[in-house]
């Protein structure tokens, strides 16, 4: 955790005014790039995507078990299901890869929309949710994996205005309500991962925006989806190490100042 700053806030909302700047701008362009037209090629990312939100699961399990906060419950159970749907969709036909996309953006959006709950009981003791968070989120991905293996051929393509898959538009309003409510607690000005989780969530909210206003498979709005996805995994994996770190750096100075406390080498210190 990092002090109040104004300067580290300025610094924060400055990133978060540029990254919006950009993915909005970048739509003016993205219809013009080349990419493969091809299944292999998309996954290859997805192979990224099951490692990135693969480990960004364990690292908030991690964070559970020492922060004691049900938020990290509801992170790790969304990310985990997610990495599951992406495995799965590694090995399924692209109709199918369509369905576990909208799918597992709703699955991961609600998941961490439901991560504020936490805020909400406020950060004493929290009610213990955890069994039935892991419980829901996993079988709610082989609810989802089931439902595309059974469900005939499904087309996401049905135009309306400037949207190529409407359908997506659901986690769009899931995304930026989530990202709305972090954005909202305040704790991104001095809390390392609420302000890469903030970015994370701008990250996911763009990549569906775009996968929205994609009119083909494998355009170049399409591919830039598939990428901002893959960036909100990184940011939220980036979010976790870092707090991960400072709360190892917080330990090791309590410890160095207990020892120095009980060797009467602070008081020296201190005078």
């Amino acid at each position: 955790m990092l002090g109040f700053n104004k300067k580290t806030t300025t610094k924060r909302k400055l990133i978060f005014i540029l990254f919006i700047l950009t993915a909005s701008l970048a739509t003016i362009f993205l219809p013009y790039l080349s990419w493969p037209r091809d299944i292999s090629f998309q996954n290859l990312w997805g192979v990224a995507s099951v490692c990135l939100s693969g480990t960004a699961g364990i690292l908030a399990l991690i964070k559970l078990m020492t922060r004691k906060k049900n938020k990290y419950a509801f992170i790790a159970g969304g990310f985990l299901g997610v990495a599951l749907i992406e495995l799965f969709s590694l090995f399924s036909a692209l109709p199918s890869t369509a369905l576990l996309w909208m799918l597992s953006r709703i699955l991961l959006s609600g998941y961490l929309l439901l991560s504020l709950k936490a805020w909400r009981e406020g950060e004493g003791e929290q009610k213990g949710l955890k069994p039935r968070v892991y419980i829901s989120a996993a079988i709610s991905a082989l609810l989802i994996i089931t439902l595309v293996t059974l469900l005939p051929t499904y087309d996401p393509y049905n135009p309306m205005g400037p949207f190529g898959r409407p359908i997506e538009l659901t986690a769009v309003v899931l995304f930026a309500a989530a990202a709305m409510g972090y954005y909202s607690k305040g704790y991104w000005e001095f809390k390392y991962f609420e302000f890469w989780l903030v970015l994370a969530l701008l990250a996911l909210f763009f990549g569906q925006i775009y996968m929205s206003l994609s009119q083909a498979y494998f355009d170049g709005v399409y591919y830039a989806a598939i990428i901002l996805k893959n960036l909100g995994y990184l940011f939220a994996l980036i979010g976790l190490l870092m707090s991960s770190w400072a709360a190892f750096r917080e330990v090791e100075a309590e410890k160095k100042y207990l020892a120095g406390h009980t060797k009467g080498e602070a008081y020296l210190k201190e005078n």
